[in-house]
């Protein structure tokens, strides 16, 4: 098991624990738990990169908050790192404390125009005009649309393997069409009270509309919208129907078209049949690993800016690295440029530039989570009996068990 998995089932353990000695009433075990949850998440962002590692630190600060709370009797719990509105008081009208839901919506939520483009993403090009067909050209060609009767909309559901480049295309989107990006956690979504996660998505769609365009991001959709089976429960079925309620609300007739959906899930079995009709995520866009070439970029994007000794080789690193994640080769040139980083600060050695070996030796140490996920995956995906229509994982897992075979 690596360290970074060991974390997270750390992590896991003090999150029950702490929840459950919070509705004991053991205020003081929680607490303590809560403050284990703050320190792990830290953990946690150390060994992450880059890029994940702000949303964790700020995860681990609202820990840090509750438990502080907790200790103050200033604070109640409900979900995953959310402070709750406070209770109704006596006086105020239902019309402040719906604007007091709203700006809690604000601040939950992600909503900025991202800088990054498709052309900074490694590969996909099939993908990328797939997403500019349905996202982006209504955005900047609306004429054009109208005038062949060509109606936009609709959402794109983003399916594949974990950590290869999902949420990076939907914020790519949003930049291509300079439109808002709502990324949208399902912690943020989530409430334990009936009634207020309906409440969220309602507000998340307004706010959305609320912009001259806006992308909503919904991350994970399997968790918020799973299928409506008979032994969900009642409140889950109520949380997809009003979901449902509003993506249909975008397609109606004289609504402006200044919001459009995407979704990403790495479990597209999951996901609520009713969401993937026309009008919905009517299409389905299957995100692979990255090929040869793809690799190739991702690493040269990722070592343009450190010392790189002469002896690597941009072709030898994509070879190696056959069957891995795109996060996955980012996480490696961290790795590998953190040996000789050691070396100069604990061993006092004069500095040198991140050689093959270094390469090599991250690489032998990061195993692929792909390696279980594509068989799991198909195994899935032939038992919920939707293989026709997830074709593409399917083939790409064959291929991929050949390759690693």
């Amino acid at each position: 098991m690596e360290l970074k998995d060991e974390v997270k089932g750390r992590f896991d353990r003090s999150h029950k624990l702490a929840k459950k000695y919070y509705n004991e009433g053991n205020i003081a075990k929680a607490r303590a738990e809560y403050m284990k949850c703050a320190q792990l998440m830290e953990h946690m962002a150390k060994l992450s990169s880059a890029e994940r590692r702000p949303k964790l630190m700020d995860r681990a600060m609202k820990f840090k908050e509750i438990a502080a709370g907790l200790q103050e009797g200033k604070i109640k719990v409900y979900t995953d790192g959310v402070i709750p509105q406070e209770p109704v008081q006596a006086g105020r009208t239902k019309e402040s404390e719906e604007e007091k839901a709203r700006e809690r919506i604000k601040e939950l939520i992600l909503v900025e125009k991202p800088k990054i483009k498709f052309r900074d993403i490694a590969g996909l090009d099939e993908v990328k005009e797939r997403i500019k067909e349905a996202i982006v050209y209504p955005f900047i060609f609306p004429d054009d649309y109208t005038y062949f009767g060509v109606n936009p909309g609709g959402g794109i559901l983003l399916y594949g393997p974990p950590g290869c480049g999902k949420t990076m295309l939907a914020a790519a989107a949003a930049a291509e069409c300079d439109a808002a990006f709502i990324n949208l956690k399902i912690s943020d979504i989530k409430d334990k009270y009936v009634g207020e996660s309906e409440k969220n998505i309602k507000q998340v769609f307004e706010l959305a509309r609320s912009h001259d365009r806006a992308i909503l991001f919904f991350d994970e959709i399997d968790a918020l919208a799973g299928e409506r089976s008979g032994s969900a429960e009642s409140h889950e079925k109520s949380l997809v129907n009003e979901l449902l309620a509003q993506m249909d609300a975008l397609e109606s007739k004289g609504s402006p078209r200044n919001s459009l959906v995407l979704a990403a899930t790495n479990q597209p079995w999951g996901v609520d049949l009713a969401l993937r009709r026309s009008g919905r995520f009517d299409s389905a866009v299957f995100i692979p690993n990255p090929d040869t070439e793809a690799r190739r970029k991702i690493f040269q994007i990722n070592l343009r800016k450190r010392p790189i000794h002469k002896s690597v080789s941009l072709d030898d690193l994509a070879r190696l690295t056959e069957g891995y994640a795109s996060a996955e080769i980012v996480d490696i040139c961290d790795r590998a440029a953190k040996i000789p980083l050691r070396e100069r600060l604990r061993e006092k050695k004069a500095r040198r530039e991140i050689g093959m070996d270094d390469f090599r030796k991250s690489i032998a140490e990061k195993k692929t989570v792909l390696a279980s996920w594509y068989p799991r995956a198909q195994k899935e995906v032939e038992a919920s009996g939707e293989a026709e229509m997830f074709a593409e994982l399917i083939e790409t897992g064959r291929g991929y068990a050949s390759k690693k075979g």
